[in-house]
């Protein structure tokens, strides 16, 4: 598909400028957009450093931590069923001691796997059986310290405990001591409350169940998290992650629905991990303004740039246009005028053409004097020579103007009166051929059947003559119509609007068509001419009709103007497409519309035709009078003429039918 190119030279210069324009400023884009990208992805990589910083502040917490379990329990080796319960508890107080507020209670398992020992003391907790548990069975089999889920044993909120073996002094596992650690804990907690994340990023410890232990969102401890089974699938395989999530939170009935940037980096001392979070309106608010700045800038450096493109174009096609339009009023041969002053662009190169331009336009014209002088010389030299010549040759163009124009003005009538009468003589043929060739054929086929079947009886002979009468009487009848739209004697005894008044009454009546028709202005005579041709065209309009429109109504109004009568008739029928109805008629050379305008127009008048299918139709036509003279008549009004009183009919200028 090609597309059209200017053709000026504006726009072929903005066309190539705006090109290049776009090409630019798509490569600008292309280039800030790819810097959105980066700095996206940078905001990503902050995000999960930030996760993977605090996950290591978690693990040192937590290695530190059972580093001085290992310690202790080291330094002062314990057999739970044997020892003194003294030794043990002060040992226990020693770890509650140095844990602070980050220990709920520490507790002391023998090696069945039963509690024997708390601190603070708990009773009911005393003789209470873990052996069950999947990590105390760890511990005292294998003697490694480890770090449990969470669980709600005896504590106020559910907690995670680290389990480090004791040993004898023989260097055999006796037991354990368990210690329970409070994740609320001030201390704890800012670990988890790194710089960087906003007004909207949180930090959350999730176990390998997505169970939160620790986050800086009290609300949300201890619940599952949404992520929960991609967290333990991270946790599981010790890798970290980050991207884009839908983070769903319910707060009562109310459910909030955001996107949020998500960085996770699991554990390496517990089977946990730190997920850092962050709305994503926050997290990428530098990125998405720098996006808008690139595309805001783009497209307004764009504008601007195609603005002065314009106005540097138009101050150099300006000049360009002032030449063209010098060379084509010389080329129409106006040298008179000197050209309009050239704005200056900064180069020379069109005011010098301008200006030899102008020296060429200031020879030619004084060449053109000079030639103009000589001749009125020349005609000088020669003007006494030749007066006689002259005179006698005025004389006789004199004589051929008159004769010319008497020979236009007869030319003229003779053509105005060709073409009246052919109008006449192919309205007729169209009648006989319509009218009179039908009737004619049936009366020679009636008669042809008299003569090639003889009747036997002069009954059946009188029949068939009756039927051939019948014919006989119709096209005499046909005949005498014809007569009275060649011409009525209405036209000429009573004038025109008794004229259209009896046509109408006589070719819609019978049809069941009301007509009404009204006058406006002062009624009077007009020239013979104009009368005719009004009524031609009233006649033409009536016929069509009574033959095709297929009305219930019609309306026939003419007003009398001072220079001009104006006929408009309307009727509600069938209607008709006007422009396909006009060029089937004049492809095929016919009468009816086509006439009337041609009527129209040799009397310099308007024809309009308005009408659509199924909307009816509506004909007004205009002709002047001025400069006729009017026909025998009287120059009267004929408004309070008595009419014919019929079925419908009043008198005055409103006259239904």
């Amino acid at each position: 598909m090609r597309f059209p190119l200017p053709t000026s030279l504006l726009g072929r210069i903005l066309l190539l400028v705006a090109i290049g324009l776009a090409l630019v400023f798509s490569g600008y884009t292309v280039l800030g957009l790819q810097a959105v990208r980066e700095s996206t992805a940078r905001t990503l990589q902050e995000r999960l450093l930030i996760a993977q910083v605090t996950a290591g502040r978690v693990d040192d917490r937590l290695q530190q931590t059972a580093r001085m379990l290992q310690v202790m329990t080291e330094q002062a080796p314990i057999n739970p069923d044997e020892d003194d319960p003294q030794l043990t508890m002060h040992t226990l107080r020693a770890m509650n001691e140095h844990l602070g507020g980050f220990a709920y209670y520490m507790a002391m398992l023998n090696h069945s796997g039963r509690i024997v020992r708390t601190e603070p003391h708990i009773t009911n907790l005393i003789g209470y059986d873990l052996s069950t548990s999947n990590c105390v069975t760890k511990v005292l089999q294998m003697g490694t310290t480890v770090t449990t889920r969470a669980f709600v044993l005896d504590t106020p909120t559910p907690t995670i405990a680290i389990l480090v073996p004791t040993k004898d002094r023989n260097g055999l596992i006796s037991g354990l001591v368990l210690a329970t650690l409070n994740l609320s804990d001030s201390g704890f907690k800012e670990l988890l409350s790194p710089l960087g994340i906003g007004q909207t990023g949180y930090t959350e410890i999730v176990d390998k169940n997505g169970v939160v232990l620790g986050t800086t969102r009290p609300e949300r401890l201890f619940q599952t998290d949404d992520h929960g089974q991609y967290f333990a699938t991270l946790v599981g395989e010790s890798r970290s992650a980050v991207g884009m999530c839908h983070n769903c939170h319910s707060n009562g009935a109310a459910t909030e629905r955001r996107e949020e940037v998500l960085a996770f980096a699991p554990l390496t001392s517990a089977p946990w991990g730190v997920a850092v979070r962050q709305s994503r309106e926050e997290a990428f608010a530098y990125s998405d303004a720098l996006q808008q700045r690139v595309l805001l800038f783009g497209i307004s450096a764009f504008i601007l740039a195609i603005l002065s493109a314009w106005l540097l174009t138009r101050s150099v096609v300006k000049p360009i246009r002032t030449l063209t339009v010098a060379c084509q009023r010389i080329a129409e041969g106006d040298l008179s005028l000197s050209l309009p002053p050239i704005p200056s662009i900064g180069g020379d190169e069109l005011l010098t053409l301008a200006h030899s331009f102008e020296i060429m336009r200031a020879r030619l014209e004084k060449s053109l004097e000079e030639i103009q002088r000589w001749t009125e010389q020349l005609e000088q030299r020669v003007q006494q020579r030749t007066k006689e010549l002259e005179e006698s040759q005025r004389q006789l163009v004199s004589v051929n103007q008159m004769l010319q124009s008497k020979e236009q003005a007869r030319s003229e009538l003779l053509r105005k009166i060709i073409v009246a009468q052919e109008e006449e003589r192919r309205r007729i043929a169209r009648e006989l051929h319509d009218e009179m060739s039908q009737v004619l054929t049936a009366l020679s086929v009636a008669l042809e059947a008299a003569i090639m079947a003889p009747a036997s009886k002069a009954d059946d002979v009188k029949a068939r003559l009756v039927a051939t009468k019948s014919l006989v009487s119709g096209m005499l009848g046909e005949v005498q119509r014809m007569i009275l739209d060649l011409r009525p004697s209405l036209l000429d005894d009573l004038g025109l609007i008794p004229a259209i008044d009896w046509y109408a009454e006589s070719r819609l009546k019978a049809s069941g068509i009301r007509v009404e028709l009204e006058t406006a202005g002062v009624e009077k005579r007009l020239p013979s001419e104009l009368e005719t041709v009004i009524f031609r065209l009233t006649q033409e309009a009536i016929t069509n009709i009574a033959k095709h429109a297929r009305a219930e109504n019609v309306s026939i109004s003419l007003e009398f103007k001072e220079s001009a009568v104006v006929i408009d008739i309307e009727d509600d029928g069938c209607g008709f497409a006007v422009d396909q109805v006009l060029g089937q008629r004049k492809r095929n050379q016919a009468f009816g519309l086509l006439g009337m305008k041609e009527r129209v127009d040799l009397f310099g008048g308007t024809l309009s035709i308005h009408s659509k299918p199924g909307e009816g139709t509506r004909l007004v036509v205009e002709i002047p009078i001025s400069g006729m003279e009017p026909s025998n008549g009287e120059n009267k009004g004929i408004a309070g003429r008595r009419s014919r009183h019929t079925e419908g009919r009043t008198t005055g200028s409103s006259r239904p039918l």
